[in-house]
């Protein structure tokens, strides 16, 4: 019971510190978030941009700075769902020498306010397959939509439609000369000021452990990858069944269906954190060890998945990290104390010479009549045991015990 009341007393600190951060970060209000995009538009970085402008304020400014070659379809879409519909003030700025070229191109058009520098490059946004065909289904459709984000940001139609079918590239020049673009800034500074924003405070926001987490496993070869291993792990399981190789096909399973689409980020953390509780519970069972350390990981996993208030790890708020550091050392220590204390109770009750001594003073039932010289089975404690007397015990009758001779108790009448 006091393990029971420790652990509630750990899972509140842990939810009241989460709150607490929570507040702190998302308490300032007047100042400008610089988001970072910088590679391929995945499943990381659409749960970014999600993270980031739904807890935003309406008219709040937000920066993203934008370099890519492209990505997947998908992300690309929620990304530019997110920016429409968020009530934030969103510009989209392709530094000195960047590109924004396929997945990025969208993402720029979508913008609020779309600033390029000099020498940086935004276009060639036909849609392709992983093997590089193109489906003239998908380009019409994929053309429309980016000739629709034009229109709703009020730059040339034409112009951004010819970025899908005809792979049109712009220069920062020719982007605000024909009306893709709205800027020509050299930096950031200048940009800023521009904006007419100098005057507030300046968060830069990069990719986190989840955002870093689902990149890795969004990736479709490593998800074909996963899921062969997964399969594998079954197909041996059935031949040669063992725990922790269940728990990790079913682990790699999941993974690949995050990697798939078929599942979200939350389902997946969800389903890994039930995975590992169930595994660390099934150890007090098994008592191998392999499952504690799969589960641990496994909702070690979960819980980095499922955490969405990284912001402190943006900004690395020493504060912050110094609390979250302590609650978890806690919660940690905590565990592996209860944990030891439960396998310290496992062994005080097993059965060996070392404890026999333990059943003086049990009371028992003879199940083989013992006497003077004579050895006989008694039933103490659920188990049987043999016993000595120097009186004649029959079957049936009830006995105490008043000692131990080696592994024979020494037993007396009732």
């Amino acid at each position: 019971m006091r393990s029971f009341r420790l652990g509630i007393a750990f899972i509140l600190l842990l939810a009241s510190a989460q709150l607490y951060s929570i507040s702190s970060v998302y308490s300032q209000t007047d100042r400008v978030l610089i988001l970072s995009i910088d590679g391929t538009i995945d499943a990381g970085y659409s749960d970014l941009v999600a993270r980031v402008l739904t807890r935003t304020d309406v008219g709040q400014y937000v920066i993203i700075v934008l370099k890519t070659n492209g990505g997947y379809l998908k992300p690309t879409q929620d990304i530019v769902y997110t920016i429409i519909n968020s009530g934030a003030n969103v510009t989209v700025f392709i530094p000195p020498g960047g590109f924004a070229y396929s997945a990025g191109a969208y993402i720029s058009v979508s913008a609020d306010i779309l600033a390029m520098a000099p020498g940086s490059v935004i276009g060639s946004a036909e849609p392709r397959d992983l093997a590089g065909n193109v489906d003239p289904k998908v380009l019409n459709a994929m053309s429309e939509w980016m000739a629709s984000l034009a229109e709703l940001r009020g730059r040339d139609v034409e112009a951004a439609r010819a970025m899908v079918t005809e792979n049109r590239d712009y220069t920062a020049r020719e982007a605000v000369d024909i009306g893709i673009a709205d800027l020509i800034v050299s930096d950031m500074d200048e940009l800023i000021n521009v904006l007419d924003i100098s005057d507030l405070p300046l968060e830069y926001v990069g990719k986190d452990i989840r955002s870093e987490a689902l990149s890795i496993f969004s990736n479709p070869l490593l998800a074909g990858i996963l899921l062969n291993i997964a399969a594998l792990l079954i197909l041996i399981e059935l031949m040669n069944p063992t725990f922790i190789g269940f728990i990790a096909a079913i682990a790699l399973l999941i993974l690949s269906f995050l990697g798939l689409g078929y599942i979200g980020a939350d389902a997946t953390a969800l389903i890994l954190l039930i995975i590992g509780i169930s595994a660390i519970v099934a150890e007090t069972w098994i008592g191998e060890g392999e499952l504690a350390v799969g589960g641990a990981i496994l909702t070690v996993i979960g819980i980095l998945m499922l955490y969405r208030a990284e912001q402190f790890i943006w900004t690395f708020n020493y504060r912050l990290f110094v609390i979250g550091g302590i609650i978890i050392i806690v919660l940690v220590v905590g565990f592996l104390g209860f944990y030891l204390h439960k396998i310290r109770e496992v062994v005080m009750k097993g059965k060996s010479p070392l404890d026999i001594d333990a059943l003086i003073g049990k009371e028992g039932v003879v199940k083989q009549e013992v006497g003077p010289g004579k050895v006989g089975i008694v039933l103490v404690e659920s188990d049987l045991w043999s016993a000595i007397s120097d009186q004649d015990i029959g079957v049936g009758e009830k006995v105490v015990v008043v000692g131990v001779e080696g592994v024979i108790l020494k037993v007396v009448r009732k």
